[in-house]
């Protein structure tokens, strides 16, 4: 379990609140467990229903309860909400649910996210706007409605999931990849408008994680074609005794970027990749 340390640095967010979407299970759900570690209240989202071109199983209504009892445990408050970030309304009442429980929020975690695989001749339109919509839409929706409670206290921050494919390319990911770039954008832009009230917006941009969705595909049908990439690319890493990254390892560069310590940060990426990116 997260200790809400990141190996010899210690956080305290104790008085903060933090809301993770994508956070029953995977990155988000190691991302609140350490900050509720730390001392944060935490609230986590996740849409806990099936989205038809996904083709693995999404976090349940149980997966999000689970991760919030967890949280619970660690003797913080917890607010857990089915909302699906590709929808206006439901992110703003899941936003207004949380301050009126909460009192606050002051760290924004932009961490929902799905895959899939599929040629630019094979891909549906529905393929593409899913993938928009959850990983681009979503980071946009949040930040809208939470943006206006920071403003008016001058105060906070907003971390998105980027991944090594917001620079990079790679087949079969046209829309992965699409979303991925546009997050940056997003980053970029919103760190510019959203500075002189004291708000600082960054992502972080994994390589691959070992996480349920990762082993979704890995289990699926393109789970061979995903390997092959990983074996054209040098697998996932620059150090042989490791493959894939495990997600408290994204969840250090997280804790990082909400803290003080990274108060003079904003409008950038921390690349967390084992050095993939530069093989």
């Amino acid at each position: 379990m997260p200790d809400g340390t990141g190996l010899n640095v210690t956080y305290d967010y104790s008085g903060k609140v933090v809301l993770v979407t994508g956070g029953a299970r995977g990155q988000g759900r190691s991302h609140a467990l350490a900050f509720a570690a730390a001392g944060a209240n935490v609230a986590i989202c996740d849409i806990g229903a099936a989205i038809d071109t996904v083709p693995y199983a999404l976090a349940s209504a149980e997966d999000l309860n689970a991760t919030a009892a967890e949280i619970e445990a660690l003797g913080v408050r917890c607010v857990a909400a089915i909302c699906d970030v590709r929808e206006g309304r439901q992110v703003e009442v899941m936003v207004r649910d949380v301050i009126a429980e909460l009192g606050q929020i002051d760290v924004l975690v932009n961490n929902a996210g799905i895959e899939s695989i599929a040629s630019l001749v094979e891909m549906s339109e529905q393929t593409w706007d899913d993938a928009i919509d959850v990983m681009l839409r979503g980071p946009f929706l949040c930040a809208r409605h939470v943006a206006p409670h920071m403003v008016a206290r001058e105060s906070g921050r907003i971390i998105s999931t980027g991944s090594v494919h917001s620079f990079l390319g790679a087949p079969k990911q046209t829309h992965y990849d699409a979303a991925k770039h546009g997050v940056m954008g997003l980053t970029r832009s919103l760190a510019i408008e959203l500075a002189p009230y004291g708000i600082t917006v960054n992502a972080v941009a994994p390589g691959g994680v070992n996480s349920p969705m990762a082993a979704g595909i890995m289990a699926g049908k393109d789970g061979e074609w995903l390997q092959s990439l990983g074996e054209v690319t040098g697998h996932w890493n620059l150090f042989d005794h490791e493959e894939m990254l495990e997600p408290q390892e994204i969840t250090n560069a997280v804790l990082w970027l909400a803290s003080d310590a990274a108060r003079r940060v904003t409008g950038t990426a921390i690349t967390v990749d084992a050095g993939l990116s530069i093989k």
